[in-house]
């Protein structure tokens, strides 16, 4: 009994003096699953290869990551059938391969191994000739407007004579989340490079999905191709009359050219309020007794149902003075999403931050009221629009207090823009992130601009190269291989300061 009773008290006097280490599952695998060198069949690089599957077994567990997407065959060799077995690999094609041709199957994160989930891109080469076809196409895609990387776009080399809509790629691969594409082990011969942003992932270019191509041929030759690509979103060939509501007394109309005689609600005439475009309109919404709205223009027909409830609710009013700042002499601008009938100007209140009361004009048009402060101001400004202030077609408007920054003349900036070396038309924006705030028309014969009495901050310059002169950026269209138009940013070297004079030079480098 003694020798029982020490050992229990030397147990305790450890547990005492132990650390406590909680139990874990050892160093965290990272490695995603590997092909088992020499299971590969047919054998990486194998020549002369007639069947129509290949088998591989992997050093670990796997699954399987959505296949019929990320499993891809170039030159396309039919449907792929990808499977697994624990650590077995099969897929299988069910079209004949071509003779003297090499293929090459990527799987681009389809095997994931079953505890960390790890996946990586593999790539399994054979050809049915006497070689290995080496030469290679890369390039990059980025959006035609923002210059950002364009991610998951579906890209393929087609037969040079072919149509992308119609016929399948020859070879095709996915761009990743720098844009960049590669082609590999490819034939000899010029192809039309055509990418496309694949929303119902059927492998096809659909009429409205985002597009971007060459103008002209690649020619895979004896050294490698580069090519980058604009991407955009192409022109609805079909043009038919698009709306969007705005509640309680708006819509806009697209998609077509609208005019106030051409559209008609409820067999009356519009009335438009504003025009971005001749495609694109903002348009009173009248009232109708039985909720129901017919919207016709030409051939195209659009009924909607709006409810008084609808219509009687969310009169809002929104601030359009830039970053809730003004600079004294200026319009506040004020915009509504109702057509406003009446103003009620003892229901609009303008004071500073000392409550002094300071008069003002104002005007009101359309969805847009202007308030025109008369005298000088010392101080931050508060506007007041109480309820009822501005009445529209169903409603009256909800209460808003919008509290503006005072800036004088002292407090702002002038700059001054050599832009010589942009030749041609061009529309050149102060940009505060992805707002402009400024905006030139650049004529051939403009040499400078000067925006004067600018709010201090660090702003940048976004150039649009106008090539038809329409003063609005504009898409590449497909049929005539025509890019979007060019887009040029530039970061301003010096932040705009109080009172203070800048002067920079915008200079396109070579391949700009």
């Amino acid at each position: 009994m003694a020798r029982y009773s020490l050992f229990l008290g030397l147990l305790l006097l450890m547990a005492g003096c132990a650390e406590v280490v909680p139990l874990t599952g050892g160093p965290s695998d990272n490695r995603a699953a590997l092909p088992v060198d020499g299971s590969q069949n047919p054998e990486q690089g194998a020549l002369h290869v007639n069947q129509n599957e290949l088998n591989v077994k992997f050093d670990e567990f796997f699954t399987l990551n959505d296949p019929t997407n990320t499993a891809v065959m170039n030159p396309n060799a039919g449907k792929l059938e990808v499977t697994s077995n624990r650590r077995d690999l099969t897929i299988k094609w069910d079209g004949p391969l071509q003779p003297n041709t090499t293929y090459i199957i990527q799987l681009n994160g389809t095997i994931r191994d079953l505890n960390e989930k790890n996946d990586t891109i593999h790539q399994f080469v054979f050809s049915t000739g006497d070689q290995i076809d080496s030469l290679k196409i890369s390039g990059i895609i980025t959006d035609g407007f923002t210059n950002k990387p364009s991610n998951a776009y579906t890209i393929g080399l087609y037969d040079s004579v072919r149509d992308p809509y119609k016929n399948a790629p020859v070879y095709i691969c996915k761009s990743n989340d720098r844009g960049q594409f590669e082609f590999s082990y490819l034939k000899a011969g010029e192809y039309q490079l055509f990418a496309f942003f694949d929303t119902n992932k059927d492998r096809l270019p659909s009429i409205g999905e985002d597009i971007a191509y060459s103008s002209k041929l690649i020619t895979s030759g004896d050294s490698s191709v580069f090519a980058h690509i604009l991407a955009s979103k192409p022109k609805n060939p079909v043009r038919q009359l698009q709306l969007k509501v705005l509640n309680p007394g708006t819509f806009y109309a697209s998609g077509k050219e609208i005019s106030e005689s051409s559209l008609t609600i409820n067999s009356q005439p519009v009335q438009i309020i504003k025009r971005f475009a001749p495609d694109s309109v903002l348009v009173v919404l009248p009232s109708s007794p039985n909720d129901i709205y017919t919207f016709v223009d030409g051939p195209d027909t659009i009924t909607k149902i709006i409810s008084v409830k609808d219509r009687n609710k969310n009169f809002s009013i929104s601030n359009k003075v830039y970053k809730s700042a003004w600079t004294l002499g200026d319009t506040l601008l004020f915009e509504t999403n109702e057509f406003i009938e009446n103003v009620d100007t003892s229901l609009i209140v303008v004071e500073d931050k000392t409550k002094l009361k300071v008069k003002y004009d104002f005007l009101f048009s359309g969805n847009q009221v202007r308030i025109i402060p008369k005298s000088a101001i010392a101080f931050d400004l508060i506007v007041n629009f109480k309820m009822g202030a501005l009445r529209g077609l169903t409603n009256v408007n909800d209460s808003i207090k919008a509290e503006l920054k005072t800036y004088h003349t002292s407090d702002l900036s002038n700059l001054k823009l050599n832009v010589e070396s942009l030749k041609g038309r061009w529309i050149i924006q102060l940009m505060d992130g992805s707002n402009p705030i400024r905006t030139f028309f650049k004529s051939d014969s403009d040499s400078f601009i000067e925006w004067m009495n600018l709010i201090p901050a660090a702003y940048q310059i976004r150039c649009i190269r106008d090539v038809n002169g329409n003063r609005k950026w504009d898409t590449g269209i497909w049929e005539t291989k025509s890019q979007p138009e060019e887009v040029v940013r530039f970061d301003l070297k010096s932040k705009l300061r109080p009172n203070w004079d800048i002067e920079e030079t915008l200079e396109l480098k070579p391949n700009e």
